[in-house]
């Protein structure tokens, strides 16, 4: 056993797998992780292992640091962390083949863990690379053979599995799970009920993608891309929250009692997340039975958030009436709060008798008052921040101006709201658009005429946004590339580096589509094309049949004649094969010279070939000289000719 390449290739796979959680645990337990197995691989180099008690102290401080850096309140984190650390100190004391074999098992389980925080393309090709290096470390601790022929026959056997995997993936019931693990806190930056709409323009550093939308044929959804997603009705001088009474709302079902028109159907891809509210325009509904719509038409995930949800979604502009309660609801405001903006609000209102003309009104103060947008707004603290950014400031994002507005129109009596989802989205092919964390919008909805209706005094102080994504906004692109975090949408301007970039995500897109989205209604779906209306009888059918077909072909495979390493070995075989067909078997006991003499023997119109075959054994068996490659395709010859022969 060569322990030093064990302890080196399994230390690799290690730090690996710790680079893996790079964004999921604290960067010093990293460190000590990769300390662990670096000290691996430099005592493997010299054939040392660590003694026990210096294992065990190290090993208590080690899980000391755990607890303190990693803590207890995640519990996904803490397992994951805590099966790393013991693996890798098993592989520090590990001397016997039992104990690599142990801890080769141990890796197979730590591989798996990747997935509860990545499910990516690139991350399940890196992983499935390792799974076949480990199954070749497990192979070559119990064979004589080398390594590379170990990942060699490892690299065969998976992918002699990946056809039974796929139609078992394709075809297996899938059955929900009894029980399954807490969802690790997956998201980084996002949306929230909490949100302060002012502190949205942190998500713009966020290249993260959020969902993706598939446009239906014949129904092409028109710009502006309004995403909802929260409402935040209550506002408490500084920040718009979600009330309690909207937040009961939401268990409500969706309002039976609007008017709806103008529908368009498309089918949304989310990413998983931290937070279960959807993605969708106008008030909508979904007929996927793991999403929820609420009485305000916005949608709700059920279930598993750490998962991607592919569903679909039905979109529509809604006529209805507020009661007196819910006028009272989104017209409420803080006694006391922001006097300028309050004196400036009731002149507008006082000089226009309806909700539209104030709407215009509004619409044309943002206009002309020199108002600009900006991914770096100046800091506005203490009391009455709208004040400060309306009179002193006039330079912000989309929140700042959400929040000023649907203050306004409450000032005046028009029942407001302000709205946080995301606007625009990226086309990277005909009928897909792509949003990502920068497109983290926040704008009002205000009520009149039976309708809500977007307030969003982006679409004046920078109109431009309103088509496409924030990426594609040509006056702030600097700041935007600056505002990022390293990746590849930073460097986009070049051209080639855009264009890897758009290829990586459709690659991703067809993963995401095809695999990660794979569900219960997905596989029905499927069954009914290939079978129709037989596919509840059809379809175990077609399962017990083909996993039938399967072993068979693996006992028929497994009973095949075993081959020799020696193509020489090979060749003489395949001659004594022939031979047994024309009634002659050479004796187990010859020598390959001495069957060869019987078989002249007892065939003498062999002799011509069986000669010269004759003379290619005692040259690389006696005279040590190389089967080259003219010599295999001599013998060959031979051997086609002894079949061919009369």
């Amino acid at each position: 056993m060569n322990t030093p390449l064990i302890n080196t290739v399994l230390s690799l796979l290690f730090i690996v797998i710790s680079g893996f959680l790079f964004t999921e645990v604290p960067t010093p337990f990293l460190v000590i992780l990769a300390g662990l197995s670096f000290l691996n691989l430099f005592l493997g180099k010299f054939y040392k292992k660590l003694n026990g008690l210096v294992a065990n102290i190290l090993a208590a401080v080690s899980l000391i640091a755990l607890f303190v850096l990693v803590g207890v309140s995640d519990t996904v984190k803490l397992f994951v962390s805590m099966m790393l650390l013991a693996s890798n100190f098993k592989l520090l004391q590990a001397k016997t083949v039992k104990q690599y074999q142990t801890v080769c098992l141990l890796v197979f389980f730590n591989l798996s863990t990747v997935y509860l925080f990545h499910q990516g393309l690139f991350e399940t090709l890196v992983v499935s690379v390792l799974y076949i290096v480990n199954f070749a470390v497990l192979g070559y601790l119990t064979s004589p053979q080398s390594f590379k022929a170990a990942n060699k026959q490892s690299f065969k056997t998976i992918l002699l599995a990946l056809p039974i995997a796929a139609f078992l993936i394709l075809f297996l019931p899938k059955i929900p799970a009894f029980w399954q693990l807490p969802g690790p806190k997956l998201a980084k930056t996002g949306l929230s009920e909490q949100v302060n709409p002012f502190s949205i323009a942190k998500l713009a550093e966020s290249d993260d993608l959020v969902f993706r939308v598939e446009q239906q044929p014949g129904q092409a959804i028109q710009a502006p891309y309004y995403w909802r997603s929260l409402i935040h009705d209550e506002f408490n001088g500084s920040d718009w929250l979600i009330s309690d009474i909207l937040k009961s709302q939401q268990f409500n079902p969706i309002r039976r009692t609007i008017t709806q028109s103008n529908s368009v159907n498309y089918q949304v891809i989310a990413e998983p997340s931290s937070s279960s509210w959807l993605f969708a325009l106008g008030f909508a509904h979904s007929t996927n039975s793991d999403v929820h719509a609420t009485y305000n038409g916005l949608l709700k995930r059920k279930g598993n958030l750490n998962k991607n949800i592919k569903y679909a979604v039905i979109s529509s502009e809604a006529t209805l009436s507020l009661n007196g309660f819910e006028k009272r609801l989104y017209t409420r405001l803080p006694k006391t709060t922001n006097p300028q903006t309050t004196a400036l609000a009731k002149e507008l209102a006082a000089k226009h008798e309806n909700a539209q003309g104030y709407f215009n009104a509004l619409l044309n103060y943002f206009n002309q008052q020199q108002f600009a947008y900006t991914l770096t707004p100046t800091p506005m603290y203490g009391d009455n921040t709208l004040d400060q950014f309306v009179f002193d400031t006039k330079r912000g994002f989309c929140g700042h101006y959400a929040s000023t507005a649907a203050f306004m129109f409450r000032v005046a009596g028009y029942p407001a709201r302000v709205v946080s989802g995301y606007l625009g989205g990226e086309q990277t092919k005909a009928a897909t658009l792509n949003i990502y964390q920068y497109d983290a919008h926040a704008w009002v909805e205000v009520f009149f005429d039976q309708k809500w209706h977007i307030f969003d005094a982006t679409a004046v102080v920078a109109p431009e946004r309103l088509n496409g994504s924030l990426s594609q906004l040509g006056d702030l692109n600097e700041s935007f590339n600056d505002n990022l975090n390293f990746g590849l949408k930073r460097w986009s301007h070049f051209k080639a580096i855009n264009w890897l970039r758009i290829q990586l995500e459709e690659l991703d897109y067809k993963w995401t589509n095809w695999v990660l989205t794979f569900d219960q209604e997905s596989q029905q779906s499927l069954f009914d094309s290939l079978f129709g209306n037989k596919s509840a009888w059809l379809t175990p059918l077609v399962v017990l049949g083909t996993l039938l077909l399967s072993f068979t072909g693996y006992f028929l495979y497994s009973k095949r004649p075993v081959r020799s390493s020696d193509p020489l070995v090979d060749d003489i075989t395949k001659l004594y094969q022939w031979a047994k067909k024309q009634g002659h078997s050479p004796l187990d006991t010859n020598t390959p010279l001495q069957n060869i003499a019987l078989i002249k023997q007892q065939i003498p119109s062999s002799k011509p070939y069986l000669n010269e075959f004759e003379q290619i054994i005692v040259e690389v068996r006696y005279q040590q000289q190389s089967y080259t490659q003219n010599r295999k395709n001599r013998v060959r010859v031979l051997l086609n000719s002894l079949k061919t022969a009369k």
